[in-house]
Parts: C-alpha cells; sequence; structure tokens
C-alpha cells in the first residue's frame, strides 16, 4: 500500500472523482459553489446541528467550493461529534475529506452561492437561488423545493432522521449542480426512517432507553460499513463491534465515505473504524483479515455475536458469511444507477444472503456497498456519497428496531431509487426460493452456532 498522498488538486481529484464521474456524464458539479445556511434561531436545535454535520461532509465529497452561513454556538453535548463550535467541527470534517477544497464561514449576503442547502424550520429562499430545504427531528426527516416542513419535537438523541434528511437534500443539490431535468428532483415530502416510507401525518414511533446492540460482527469496512459506523457513533450507540477487513483507505474511498479522509489515508480500514470509535460506548476491535482469512484463524465455534452485518463481498464473501450460519443479519449495498437495496435475514423465516445473491450470478455482477461498472481496465465500483452514507444509516436504523418491541417492524427488503423522485419505495419480504438451502436450514446447527446469541428467540420457523 502506497502512503503518498497527491501533491496537487488535479492528482487529488482525479482519484476522488473517478467514482462520481461513472455514475454521472456530467461534471458541471465541480464548478458550483454551494452555501449552507442556518438561522440563529435553529442554530442550538440538536437536530439541526446534526444534520448540519452529515450534509457539510456529504458537500465536501464532490462539491469543491462551499461556504457555511452557520451562527457561532457550541456544538451540542448529545451529539458525539467533538467539543468545540459548530463550525469549527464542520471545517474540520471537510478539510479532512477534501484538503484541496475552498470552504469557509460567509456572513449572511457574502459570497453568492447558485446552490443553498437551508435547514430548520426557520428558513425562507433567497431569490434567483436553487433553493431545497430539510429539516429533522427524531425518526423523521423532511425536504422540499418550496420552504421547511414542520415536524412534532421529539426529544429523544435520536440523529437518525437528521442523516437521512441531510442525504435527502444533499442529494438534491447534486442532481441541480449536474443539470438533470427536474423531473428528477426527489419529491417534496416527509420520510419516516422507522417506517421505511413517506407519510403525511408524522408521528414520532418509540426510541429505546439503552442503544446497547449487544456483540455485532461487521465484515467490511468500505462505504457502506464505514458509514454504518458513522450513525452508530453519532447515535452513542453501546456494545462491542468487531470489524474484519484487510483493506486500506484510497483516496478513491472518499467519495464514498462520510469517515475517510486525510487523517485515515493509507490505513487498514478496519483499524481506522477501530480509532474512529475510541472513546465511544461502542468498544471496537479491528481485525485486518479477510474473512477466509478470519475463519481459519478463528473458529466459527468460537463466535458470540448476536448480530453479523455482512457489508462486503470481496471473493465471494457473502456466500462463504451464508454457509457459515449465521443470526440475524442486517445490511444494506448500493447499486450501479443510484439504488440503495435495505436487508434483513432472520434464518427460518427471511430468505439469506445466498438465495439474495444466488450462486448462479456471477460475483462482478453484484452489488453490495458499491455497484460494479464496466471499464477499459477492468470492473471498478462506483457510488454517490449520499447514497453509502444512507445505506449506512438503514444498518444502523435495524440495530436500533431490533431493540424494541414487535420486531421485525418492516419488511426484510426495500429498495430506495435515488436516480428519479423516489416518489414509490419498493418494500416487501422476501421469502427463500424452493431449491435455495436456508429454506430449511438445521436447527440442530443453530443452536449449535447461535443459541446463545441475542436474537435467538427469533429463529421460530427454524425446521429440524
Amino acid at each position: 500500500m502506497t502512503s503518498t498522498f497527491p501533491t496537487s488538486a488535479d492528482e487529488f481529484y482525479a482519484l476522488r472523482d473517478d467514482r462520481t464521474n461513472r455514475m454521472s456524464s456530467s461534471r458541471q458539479y465541480q464548478d458550483v459553489l454551494c452555501e449552507v445556511r442556518v438561522s440563529a434561531i435553529d442554530a442550538a436545535n440538536p437536530a439541526t446541528q446534526a444534520t448540519v454535520l452529515v450534509a457539510a461532509n456529504l458537500l465536501s465529497r464532490w462539491c469543491r467550493r462551499v461556504v457555511l452561513n452557520i451562527p457561532p454556538v457550541p456544538i451540542g453535548a448529545g451529539l458525539n461529534a467533538g467539543t468545540g463550535s459548530l463550525a469549527e467541527i464542520v471545517l474540520d470534517q471537510m478539510r479532512d475529506a477534501d484538503p484541496f477544497g475552498r470552504f469557509g464561514m460567509v456572513r449572511m449576503g457574502g459570497d453568492e452561492a447558485t446552490l443553498i442547502l437551508h435547514i430548520g424550520e426557520n428558513a425562507t429562499p433567497v431569490a434567483g437561488c436553487h433553493n431545497v430545504f430539510v429539516t429533522a427531528s427524531g425518526w423523521l426527516a423532511t425536504v422540499s423545493k418550496e420552504g421547511p416542513i414542520l415536524l412534532p419535537d421529539d426529544d429523544k438523541p435520536n440523529w437518525l432522521g437528521a442523516t437521512a434528511a441531510a442525504c435527502l437534500g444533499v442529494a438534491h443539490l447534486f442532481k441541480a449542480a449536474i443539470g438533470v431535468h427536474s423531473e428528477r428532483y426527489l419529491r417534496d415530502g416527509i420520510f419516516d426512517v422507522f417506517e421505511l416510507k413517506w407519510i403525511d401525518n408524522p408521528q414520532q414511533a418509540p426510541w429505546p432507553e439503552t442503544l446497547n446492540v449487544g456483540n455485532v460482527l461487521l465484515v467490511g469496512a468500505g462505504s457502506v460499513g464505514s458509514s454504518a459506523v458513522f450513525s452508530m457513533r453519532l447515535n452513542r450507540f453501546a456494545g462491542s463491534l468487531t470489524i474484519v477487513d484487510r483493506d486500506f483507505t484510497k483516496i478513491e474511498n472518499f467519495n464514498r465515505s462520510p469517515i475517510f479522509g486525510r487523517k485515515m489515508f493509507g490505513q487498514n480500514k478496519a483499524e481506522a473504524l477501530k480509532d474512529y470509535l475510541r472513546g465511544t460506548p461502542l468498544s471496537a476491535m479491528a481485525v485486518p483479515l479477510w474473512w477466509d482469512q478470519f475463519v481459519l484463524e478463528r473458529s466459527r465455534s468460537s463466535f458470540d455475536f448476536d448480530v453479523w452485518l455482512p457489508l462486503a463481498n470481496e471473493f465471494g464473501v457473502r456466500l462463504a458469511i451464508q454457509n457459515a450460519v449465521p443470526p440475524l443479519m442486517i445490511h444494506a449495498s448500493t447499486t450501479s444507477n443510484w439504488g440503495v437495496n435495505h436487508g434483513r435475514h432472520i434464518p427460518g423465516r427471511d430468505d439469506c444472503l445466498s438465495d439474495r445473491f444466488p450462486s448462479e450470478v456471477f460475483s462482478e455482477q453484484l452489488a453490495c456497498a458499491s455497484g460494479d461498472i464496466d471499464a477499459p481496465g477492468g470492473q471498478v465500483d462506483a457510488a454517490l456519497p449520499f447514497t453509502s452514507t444512507f445505506a449506512g444509516m438503514l444498518v444502523a436504523a435495524d440495530l436500533v428496531r431490533s431493540l424494541l418491541p414487535a420486531y421485525p417492524q418492516v419488511p426484510n427488503f426495500a429498495l430506495f431509487d435515488w436516480f428519479g423522485m423516489m416518489d414509490i419505495i419498493h418494500a416487501w419480504n422476501r421469502v427463500p426460493r424452493p431449491n435455495c438451502f436456508c429454506r430449511h436450514p438445521s436447527k440442530r446447527l443453530h443452536e449449535m452456532f447461535n443459541s446463545k446469541t441475542r436474537a435467538y428467540p427469533l429463529f421460530g420457523l427454524i425446521n429440524d
């Protein structure tokens, strides 16, 4: 692994933006000036601050010029994002994501941005600009082209809706930046992260008294894996997390991950995420190995993980994971056509990874953590920053649902189409194919490997 960081902006952007360029034929986004605007009334609101943190982070991963109109307020104590002022923390993460970007603070009426993201309920459009408005509260997120949508208050430390709102707002700005037709803009409305659907009558879903997710295994620390960890830290998850990945952070990862930047360049990804979680209630252990090496080094019979997060597909790892008789699995992935998939697998009840991604499909056709795109030099993965972060948020959201009564509360599959309006979200329960071995899993094997896991009572449909 080379440790040489690019010394010029041209070299950096050629690597950083390669994957973004493969998702769109337009390069107009490279020249726009975006503004993030927050009113003095909204600036101290924790949900607004969380939305600013995520939105500015995502903007810095494709927009080279961003100005922040943020009042000088301290970061809220309930946000696990560091200490200092909101503006200082935001600028620090943006400059780490893009050391060559032009990011700074301006006063209202300063630099003339062409695209403005308004965050918070007290916002008014700016004449002559492309305005988009987002608000967040608890599990809820809104996006609108006309003005802010008000939401019921939520006093829980839940920033999942804020993460979704940031993704929606930044996605809208990106579409405007590349000049898509207005028919492809995201629809206006209220998105319920808990229900995974657009709603008309917003109501807050419950929130657990504790966010101890138990002993979790994360396989794959790439764009979606790191995004899931980003949401886990922001929401102060507790428990233990074992991170398995042998890969290293590269410039090409900067556009898709809300964590990787200059400070983590060249590090092993698992080690980088462990460092990112240092000092948080979520204890992390890094395992810088590929999956097959991990299983050889640590026998499957020694696993004591409550939940597995299969967020990688190198070397056919998904099928190998399924063959290891996993317990509850939660995952999400992005595709090469702006899509995001959410998945859950309860043994004996839902389909499994080998059913979702059948073995007769060649590995290069699969899309987990990122979509594959044909290129003259071979296959490369491609994804947009807001889709990866949204996918990681979906993983974190389902971990929270698993701590609440009546789990699972939503279908085991959902598809979000970010290419269009996302007016319709396809969600349903997928069942095993008749010829898939997960239709008749061995109860004895699951008892042997998973009877001590937190989710084992869910496995009620396993046959002998």
